[in-house]
């Protein structure tokens, strides 16, 4: 009789679902005697920080037709969408509770089989002696063969250490605590610190309680996220492969190659909108060979990247659903909201706040009854506060990459010496860049349970 291989994920939200998912998956194919075991302290599993919400304000950010948690499966998802509603197809953007639904009923699945067991729990420290030996805070204790470390995003730094703002209610260092929001005085004015994803989702949900405060939202260069093309625009897209080919082997040649990159993506995207094409099936088709340049770039490149591009990358590469832009642009053009591209200089106890605009010396001072953080996840790890990652990068089993943008892992997400150990989830763009979407983060997944069922022979 062959040895069961035990296997522990610590962390249930995406990155650790679908590697579960993909192990069990792969070991029913290959025959594999597996068992895993899925940790985290969350009211359910699978859905994790960005699909636990109950609130329908909020919908993907990417059309049904990409978003399977199964790299071979890529219509999984779209399958289960039409069950609800067969009038859905592979254009259209679902909500995400729905998703978290779907998730969840794959790890229902995958339970039946007896190789998955959740636990409601958190584990406090980890050892290494053969095997792993993890600590939850319950105080029981396992034994694991692998263990992955499926770590998601760190809460961003609070408001009074980048700003000196006051330690209030009002002021939110949680952007995802939905009660904390609801919570807020409807009678005045609300600042929301950024104008990424998080920022807009929070802005959702702010107005779809009525009232009439004012919704200001401000960052360094006030950048909001483009839109995805409408659905009916959802067309058979153009192989340009062949030409990002020929920007890829000639920007690795170039000093300063992350310039020359650019110059030439802005060349592209002019001769293909020429042709009648879209931008965005520019910046699409650079995806697959994204890692590919990051991992070319020198370290200088890379800082030049984050310092003077990434915020332009950023809203063109990470666009919103249709629905959700022309809402955006709606409650700008109503004057409900208003976006302030600038620097905070000062938020005092009485929550006046102090903006010198963007290429301007002008101070514009704004009286808020709240202020909430969607500045953006913490990925240095000295600022994470978390117990294990304490504990792990105390020990040199977490380490931080150069550019302080994640944790530092091998080709086969091994994150140090110690046998065994892997990492997946969002702090993998120090290596690959691409590692937050679904589309990316289910192929790591693919990947990474490939090895482990590969350990565990």
């Amino acid at each position: 009789m062959s040895i069961t291989s035990h296997i522990a994920i610590i962390g249930a939200g995406f990155s650790g679902t679908a590697t579960a998912l993909s192990i069990i998956s792969q070991a029913r194919e290959t025959g594999r005697n597996v068992r895993v075991t899925l940790i985290d302290r969350a009211a359910s599993s699978g859905k994790g920080l960005a699909y636990g919400t109950e609130d329908d304000n909020l919908v993907l950010n990417v059309p049904s037709g990409n978003m399977s948690v199964y790299a071979g499966q890529p219509d999984d998802f779209l399958e289960y969408c039409r069950e609800l509603d067969s009038s859905l197809n592979s254009g259209s953007f679902m909500f995400r509770r729905v998703y978290g639904e779907y998730l969840q009923s794959r790890l229902q699945q995958a339970k039946v089989s007896n190789a998955l067991t959740e636990l409601d729990d958190s584990v406090v420290t980890l050892q290494h002696e053969g095997k792993f030996t993890l600590t939850l805070a319950s105080g029981q204790k396992l034994q694991a063969d692998q263990v992955v470390l499926a770590f998601g995003h760190f809460p961003p730094r609070a408001l009074s250490e980048i700003f000196g703002a006051p330690d209030l209610p009002v002021c939110v260092n949680n952007p995802w605590d939905i009660c904390a929001i609801d919570r807020l005085p409807f009678d005045r004015d609300v600042l929301i610190v950024g104008t990424g994803h998080t920022a807009i989702d929070t802005l959702f949900r702010l107005v779809s309680n009525p009232s009439d405060r004012k919704i200001f939202l401000t960052s360094r260069h006030g950048h909001t996220p483009n839109g995805h093309r409408k659905v009916g625009e959802f067309v058979k897209i153009p192989d340009l492969s062949a030409e990002i080919e020929v920007i890829v082997k000639n920007i690795l040649s170039q000093t300063p190659a992350v310039r020359t990159l650019f110059a030439a993506l802005r060349k592209l995207v002019n001769k293909h909108s020429s042709e009648q094409g879209n931008w965005r099936n520019v910046i699409n088709s650079l995806r697959p060979v994204t890692p590919a340049i990051w991992q070319a770039l020198s370290v200088k490149e890379r800082a030049r990247f984050l310092r003077h591009v990434v915020y332009h990358w950023d809203v063109l590469r990470h666009r919103l659903s249709p629905v959700a832009i022309r809402r955006l642009e709606g409650l700008i053009a109503s004057g409900k909201v208003e976006i302030l591209a600038g620097r905070i200089d000062s938020i005092d106890i009485n929550l006046q706040v102090g903006i010198t605009l963007r290429g301007t010396q002008e101070k514009k001072m704004l009286s808020v009854g709240s202020v909430i953080n969607c500045t953006g996840p913490t990925y240095d790890i000295g600022r994470v506060a978390n117990p294990l990652v304490r504990q792990l990068a105390e020990a040199g089993w977490l380490q931080q990459d150069e550019m302080k943008i994640g944790f530092w892992t091998d080709e086969a997400y091994r994150c140090s010496t110690v046998p065994n150990l892997h990492y997946i989830g969002p702090m993998l763009k120090a290596r690959y860049w691409e590692a937050i979407a679904v589309p990316e983060l289910r192929l790591h997944a693919h990947n990474l349970a490939k090895i482990l069922l590969s350990n565990a022979s």
